[in-house]
């Protein structure tokens, strides 16, 4: 019994059906899950879910159907590579069906691909079982396959990347340069957070190329996909708004940048709270959920709920209060004009740019240090798909501890990797995408939502195994020397 279990879990690692079949078993239990549980908008005919950015990756392609048009354009079109033609064919509904059929069976394929990029960096078959085994029963990145967003094809995409880079220095074939760059560039055009990473595995390559003592160029192969694509892109942007614009012309939405809803997002990033407007929840969403307060009141229904800690000699409760009415008569007095709304605007944005750069001035280890590591706990640490998907504790208990032991398991593996960071050598590439994915949202985009760290979340599960794998020597390695 024992020798049957074994041969069925560490079969062999060439059988690719078999390992795809286990991953797709384990997928579609949690893809009919989120369906079963969903907590989520949905529209007639769709199976999946519509969360609040949905909308702005079809909505452009919908219009540019109609009218030739690829408007709003404030995303970039990565999404349509899928959506666009099956939209020529079919409903919309049946088109979005689809499309979580695919990023289903992308994210099955990417469970065994993931657990390849580990063999091959780390010449290990250990690490292969270890790797495929804790992604495939994760549910951190496979909740996201039924749901129309970017997170799922972003996070298949750019594993398929790192797996045709790292082959190719076992094969020495140009096409896997090729691949590994069309795959990442696709990620950057669902997710341009991650154009850096194109920087990044250049060097790598170069380095790699030095090092061996052969010509670069067909390192530039590698560049050829981006430049191409993100060149038409520019091109086009540039055409319409005669500016060079190679990625996205804005972090934040057209709307948000224009009104007083961004300089209220900058005031609560200042001190390192929650900056998502559609949560009840969030500190921005204190501001613009239609409740007056009483200026002078701190009644149960008028406190503002924000640490006292974060006030300066320009601004304190009282000051936010009239901010915050201001903000409510905009929204619900239909008696103000355009021009008084706009004069309200102005007064309410030059109030909260003043507050925010009072922070950065008069508190400067809030605004810098304490705000940004507020950020990065909440990025890493916080558990909101899980605890809102399961109904069952004893599930939910036992997914995020899960997840936080995958994640603390990870951290020592980005230890261990330290030394393939400074030789800048192959290995570093699973360190670095986590490493870059946990600094760039929380530190310097200030988003601190924790789907963004989907994409980098498999690569975390690598430098997991590679930390039990060395836990593992460690600990056995010394049991049998010899006294």
């Amino acid at each position: 019994m024992n020798r049957k279990l074994r041969a069925l879990l560490l079969c062999d690692i060439s059988k690719w059906p078999y390992w795809i079949s286990v991953a797709f078993i384990c997928r579609i239990l949690f893809f009919f899950l989120v369906i079963h549980f969903r907590q989520y908008a949905k529209f007639d005919g769709f199976w999946g879910e519509i969360r609040s950015d949905s909308r702005d990756y079809l909505l452009p392609f919908d219009n540019f159907i109609k009218t030739g048009s690829y408007t709003p354009d404030y995303r970039m079109p990565g999404y349509g590579l899928l959506y666009l033609p099956l939209r020529l064919i079919f409903s919309k509904a049946v088109a979005c069906n689809v499309i979580i059929i695919i990023q289903l069976l992308l994210s099955t394929v990417s469970v065994y691909i993931l657990a390849l990029c580990a063999k091959t960096i780390f010449k290990h078959q250990s690490i292969f079982y270890l790797t495929y085994y804790i992604y495939v029963f994760s549910s951190f990145s496979s909740l996201v396959d039924p749901v129309i967003l970017t997170e799922s094809i972003s996070t298949s995409s750019l594993i398929f990347s790192v797996y045709f880079l790292t082959d190719f220095f076992n094969t020495n074939r140009s096409k896997q340069l090729i691949l590994s760059g069309a795959f990442l560039t696709w990620t950057i055009f669902l997710k341009p957070v991650f154009c850096s990473l194109i920087i990044l595995f250049f060097v790598l390559l170069v380095v790699a190329f030095i090092r061996t003592k052969t010509k670069v160029l067909p390192a530039f192969l590698f560049l050829i996909p981006f430049l191409l694509a993100d060149g038409i892109w520019t091109i086009r942007n540039y055409i319409i708004y005669k500016q060079v614009s190679p990625l996205t012309r804005t972090v934040w939405f057209p709307w948000v940048s224009s009104s007083y809803l961004l300089p209220t997002a900058e005031l609560v990033e200042a001190w390192g709270g929650d900056i998502q407007f559609v949560e009840p929840t969030a500190d921005t969403y204190w501001f613009i959920n239609k409740k007056p307060v009483m200026i002078g009141s701190d009644k149960n229904n008028d406190t503002v709920p924000f640490p006292a800690y974060i006030y300066t000699s320009q601004f304190n409760r009282d000051s936010l209060k009239l901010v915050k009415n201001m903000i409510i008569r905009i929204q619900v007095d239909s008696s103000m004009s355009v021009l008084q709304k706009k004069q309200y605007q102005d007064v309410i944005i030059l109030k909260l740019k003043r507050y925010t750069q009072s922070i950065k001035t008069e508190k400067p280890f809030l605004y810098y240090v304490r705000s940004n590591y507020k950020r990065l706990i909440e990025f890493v640490f916080s558990m909101h798909t899980i605890s809102r998907l399961f109904i069952n504790n004893f599930i939910t208990r036992f997914y995020s501890t899960y997840y936080y032991c995958t994640v603390f398991l990870s951290l020592l593996g980005f230890l261990l990797l330290i030394p393939f960071i400074f030789k800048l050598s192959i290995e570093s590439v699973v360190a670095f995408i986590p490493i870059y994915t946990i600094l760039i949202h929380p530190v310097f985009i200030k988003f601190s939502e924790n789907r963004y760290l989907i994409p980098a979340y498999p690569f975390m599960i690598i430098c997991a195994s590679y930390s039990i794998l060395w836990l593992y020597h460690r600990i056995f390695k010394e049991k049998h020397q010899p006294n």
